[in-house]
């Protein structure tokens, strides 16, 4: 019974490990005209990996932290996704109930850098949040209805924005994800997640002064989503 323990715990291990050298991948191929069903390359001569330089962090530290092709430094920033996935997915063999957590806040936090760095939010990450947000919801004609108006609501206002000031005000993927959130929360709880990370993003314009540069709004809807999540999960559950 035990060794099938440790065996689960180091599949699991294996797997999220995985999962964070995905979307490593993605994040820094964002932008790059590329297939899915395309090979890794190394990030500084781009040649094609081999499969014994795939494998999460024993790859890494076997080669000694350098690439086996052009013997340069590996970013560190691999095995630190990787070796804390890892872990996470160890806690959710534990606790299977979290599966479905440990496999969206990895996807939110992607969807944090990539619009931070690039100001916009791939449709592929966020069809697959709205599939995340399907699959695991209850059906809820309450929520179905939130969604339609927070997302309606906020199409309207983005036409009209662009009709005065001739420039979009807020990205399609924005409405989306809004949609997408509504969808699990419903109202009022989205009214809350709108309010708060609107302050926050205000508060960052005004102490970097940055009054004239576009700002990721999506960023701080997908922090507040995760936090929210986790509020739910831990803190709720345990009062």
């Amino acid at each position: 019974m035990v060794f099938s323990e440790i065996i689960g715990g180091l599949l699991y291990a294996f797997i999220g490990s995985a999962y964070a050298s995905w979307l490593t991948q993605e994040f820094d191929n964002y932008g790059n005209k590329r297939s899915l069903f395309d090979r890794s390359k190394c990030d500084h001569c781009g040649e094609t990996l081999k499969l014994y330089n795939l494998i999460p962090i024993f790859s890494y530290i076997f080669q000694g932290f350098k690439a086996t092709c052009c013997k340069k430094n590996i970013s560190i920033k691999y095995l630190i996704t990787e070796i804390t996935l890892a872990l996470i997915f160890i806690y959710i063999f534990l606790d299977i109930e979290f599966l479905a957590y440990g496999i969206l806040i990895p996807l939110l936090f992607l969807l944090i850098f990539i619009d931070e760095k690039h100001k916009e939010i791939p449709l592929w990450l966020n069809g697959l949040i709205l599939f995340w947000v399907l699959i695991n919801l209850s059906f809820s004609s309450v929520n179905l209805i939130t969604a339609l108006v927070v997302a309606t609501t906020l199409l309207l206002i983005s036409f009209i924005f662009q009709k005065i000031r001739n420039k979009s005000g807020l990205g399609m993927g924005d409405i989306i994800l809004l949609f997408s959130i509504s969808l699990y929360f419903g109202f009022p709880t989205i009214a809350y997640l709108i309010s708060i990370s609107s302050g926050a993003l205000l508060l960052k314009i005004i102490l970097t002064r940055k009054y004239k540069e576009q700002h990721a709004f999506g960023s701080w809807l997908a922090g507040g989503f995760i936090l929210l999540i986790l509020f739910q999960e831990f803190y709720v559950f345990v009062n």
